[in-house]
């Protein structure tokens, strides 16, 4: 067998488990509503879901019972975002694409979240504010793109490799590099150099932005959390997480127990992977990891979370979200609370689940996300208050 057809065993040899493990008998309820300002058409997991986006969402109060027990969530939550474990709470109560949607709301709550989430929406829908953004900004900028696991032979599939955005972000008149980490290594191997990258890359004038997405998520957090000091981290101005797995993967902990562990044992023998370098991602060790870290609060960091509801998964996850669904509300690969970084700004991508590559829209998305970076660092460099609000005019 080719190298070229080994992430395919892979992937189907654990599928294959996946489907005997878990049988997929999600309720298909279908929803049609607005949410977030988008236009959400799909089906949910539960009836309260449906009652959650259609009615109680929009301000209608139909169903007395609901609205008095969804109410007391409310009361009870406040302002807070929702913890994992609050949200396990509310997924084995109501159901996972309630947990989900009760998660997009308290984000939504938040001002600075609404702030940004309805720049990006303004940029997707009005590309001819774009020219104008980048005329200056641009130049003042460096994009490093920090790949995912097994890019180099994988990448082209699952878009680890980031050929597709670099060509955009190329196209906009932006400098951007690939920092080429260790194709398979673990979170401290990445982390380690993308420091020493860091520390090279900073005797530059120009801002950093570093982009990384799944597995390269915990490295850069390490890297900026810990590994690099201060003053060498000042030239990185911006992070922006797409999907990252920063608190880790539970189903490589799903795999570490019997009898499911044989098969992962394989799979990694006959990939040539490095076990202990995969279990460097898994929920056991991140989430030790990712409590001890603190990162410099000057440097900007934006969460991009894909948000699936059970009837938007992509083929990719189909198989791997009912394993996570005791957990949570989750992207098919880790848990949807697990994906946000400490002091930052997230923007919710509905419908999209971990593998966003799948979006038939993510070359407009990600159009959209490099320029309300740039242009929230320049609102940020000159303390000017109006200049995102005078972009949406």
């Amino acid at each position: 067998m080719s190298k070229t057809h080994q992430p395919y065993f892979a992937v189907n040899v654990i599928s294959l488990l996946i489907i005997l493990q878990a049988c997929n008998s999600t309720p298909k309820i279908p929803v049609n509503s607005k949410f977030l300002g988008e236009t959400i058409s799909t089906t949910v997991d539960s009836e309260v879901a449906r009652y959650y986006l259609e009615s109680y969402l929009q301000g209608s109060r139909l169903n007395p019972d609901l609205d008095v027990r969804i109410g007391e969530l409310y009361k009870q939550q406040k302002e807070a975002i929702p913890t994992r474990e609050e949200l396990k709470k509310k997924s084995d109560r109501f159901s996972v694409d309630f947990a989900a949607l009760f998660l997009a709301d308290r984000l939504w709550a938040d001002e600075n979240n609404r702030k940004i989430q309805n720049f990006f929406n303004h940029l997707l829908k009005d590309k001819k504010s774009i020219p104008n953004l980048l005329e200056y900004n641009a130049l003042s900028c460096m994009l490093l793109f920090v790949p995912g696991w097994d890019y180099v032979e994988n990448g082209h599939l699952t878009g680890a490799d980031f050929a597709e955005p670099r060509k955009l972000v190329t196209g906009l008149g932006i400098e951007n590099h690939l920092v080429e980490i260790p194709t398979t290594g673990s979170v401290e191997d990445i982390a380690d150099y993308l420091t020493k990258e860091l520390m090279v890359r900073s005797k530059s004038e120009k801002s950093i932005i570093l982009v990384g997405a799944s597995s390269a998520g915990p490295a850069i957090h390490l890297s900026l959390g810990e590994m690099i000091n201060r003053h060498e981290s000042k030239g990185v101005k911006a992070w922006v997480n797409l999907g990252g797995i920063l608190q880790g993967s539970p189903l490589i902990d799903h795999y570490q127990k019997w009898p499911q562990r044989w098969l992962f044992n394989t799979v990694v023998w006959y990939q040539g992977w490095n076990k202990d370098k995969m279990l460097s991602m898994s929920a056991k060790q991140s989430r030790d990891r990712f409590e001890r870290l603190n990162i410099n609060k000057n440097i900007l960091v934006i969460n991009y979370m894909g948000l699936p509801l059970s009837g938007q998964l992509s083929k990719y996850s189909k198989d791997k979200y009912p394993l996570l669904a005791s957990k949570g509300p989750n992207d098919g690969l880790t848990l949807l609370r697990d994906v946000i970084a400490p002091n930052s700004l997230t923007i919710i991508a509905l419908g999209s689940d971990h593998l966003f590559a799948e979006d038939p829209k993510i070359n407009d998305r990600t159009i959209a996300l490099t320029i309300l970076v740039i242009s929230y660092l320049e609102e940020k460099k000159h303390s000017n208050i109006n200049a995102i609000e005078s972009a949406r005019l």
